[in-house]
């Protein structure tokens, strides 16, 4: 399948994100019954993915870790708000427990509804681990150390290393011999990195207590990766802040997991564009700014007209095509940071910030309702060679008032674009005109 422009759509990376990674990743109902899991989670749970389909985490983990989970997806089911980057300790059913750090996030349908949750999660063990061998130096800890795929280092108080891990010296570039003495000012770190890290050492050695942080660094083969680096402060026997220990872990797949998740909560399958969830946090954010702004804020609500005939005459991958077409030109018609969305079927909305006056509302309107109008020339699998021609019924909406709600305004750009639709097709309607 092709998203319209040349290349897979959603459903292709989505199928390679979970049935071909080791990621921890899940969609849950609402009543935390699991929908789909990644082979990671799968096999993390020495099952197979179809195994899992219908469990919940009290059939997987002890009582009170199943507990403390549920409570979490209510939470985000009650509020809508995402629990991110939570350190969790998982209690097995005669297993080990381990440490994962996961990020979970309220699971919303094409109308913006919250039908369960999905999150992903990391396995940070052997990080956790780390950290504690750290405060134990002696011959078994620079085994440890030493064999560590995570980056780990040993800085004074004044912020110069003291010792770095192969995996550290592979990631500066550097030698430990050439390493140890200087600081990460004089190792080369650039000026927007130090502005991050000093203050994070710094921090730990001012409280004595450990810190977490999340950045984007150059390694030493010129590739940007985020990392995740867990500080502890580094003591001496009588208890002194002496250093901090920075324990180094590339997060860079996971980062690309969890914006594809993302992006797909917040973006339509079939088009790419924003979503009716997306659409209205934009819209929100537009009003609360509209009061502030000299122009007008404006939703144009389109309806695609006859794409019922051309769904039953053409088949639906055709009704398919037709809409990528006009999400395309809607997206081409809008101005540069304006929003592009599709609501339901054929159903889009543009929303336009500080528009000068109603002379520039018609203009958007007439270019909206020109492009939806020009002939679709796409490639239909009916064999159907003659370009297409349909039109599409528009309203519109103003406002300038920062009370108005994103519900109000949508829904008068609805009307306005239903007298359209019953009425003339083809052109546009600004609600409140005679």
């Amino acid at each position: 399948m092709s998203d319209g422009a040349g290349g897979p759509d959603d459903r292709v990376f989505m199928r390679n994100l979970l049935d071909d990674s080791d990621e921890v990743i899940y969609f849950k109902d609402l009543k935390s019954r699991f929908l789909r899991v990644s082979l990671g989670c799968a096999r993390l749970h020495r099952r197979t993915q179809a195994e899992m389909i219908g469990l919940t985490d009290h059939d997987l983990f002890a009582p009170e870790h199943a507990q403390a989970a549920r409570a979490d997806e209510l939470r985000i089911i009650e509020t809508g708000e995402p629990i991110v980057g939570k350190v969790e300790r998982e209690r097995w059913y005669g297993r080990p427990d381990t440490w994962v750090t996961s990020s979970k996030f309220p699971l919303r349908d094409d109308e913006g509804r919250i039908i369960g949750t999905f999150g992903i999660s990391r396995d940070i063990t052997a990080q956790i681990t780390a950290e504690l061998e750290v405060r134990r130096v002696g011959t078994q800890l620079r085994a440890v150390l030493d064999g560590s795929t995570d980056e780990i280092a040993r800085y004074d108080a004044e912020l110069r290393y003291r010792y770095v891990n192969p995996a550290a010296e592979r990631a500066l570039g550097m030698r430990a011999a050439d390493v140890v003495g200087r600081t990460d000012r004089e190792c080369g770190m650039s000026l927007a990195q130090l502005a991050q890290w000093e203050p994070a050492l710094r921090r730990v050695l001012e409280t004595g207590e450990p810190g977490e942080l999340e950045m984007e660094r150059c390694a030493a083969d010129g590739r940007t990766r985020w990392c995740h680096t867990t500080l502890s402060p580094d003591v001496d026997t009588s208890g002194q802040v002496v250093g901090v220990l920075a324990s180094t872990r590339d997060i860079s797949a996971l980062k690309a997991a969890e914006a594809a998740l993302t992006y797909q909560a917040t973006h339509d399958a079939l088009t790419g564009l924003a979503n009716r969830s997306l659409v209205v946090e934009r819209l929100a954010a537009a009003i609360a700014r509209a009061g502030r702004r000299r122009g007008w804020l404006a939703v144009f609500f389109l309806d695609v007209d006859h794409l019922k005939g051309v769904n039953d005459s053409l088949g639906h991958e055709a009704g398919d095509a037709v809409l990528v077409a006009v999400a395309r030109r809607l997206s081409a018609a809008a101005r540069r940071d304006d929003t592009v969305g599709r609501l339901a079927g054929d159903e889009f909305v543009v929303v336009c910030e500080d528009v000068p006056d109603r002379e520039h509302v018609h203009r958007i309107a007439e270019r909206i309702v020109d492009a939806v109008a020009e002939p679709i020339a796409e490639p239909f699998a009916s064999g159907r060679s003659t370009p297409l021609r349909l039109t599409g019924s528009l309203g519109v909406a103003m406002t300038r008032d920062s009370a108005t709600t994103p519900t109000e305004l949508l829904a008068a750009a609805d009307r306005a674009m239903y007298e359209v639709k019953h009425t003339t097709r083809n052109g546009f309607r600004i609600a409140g005109d005679a």
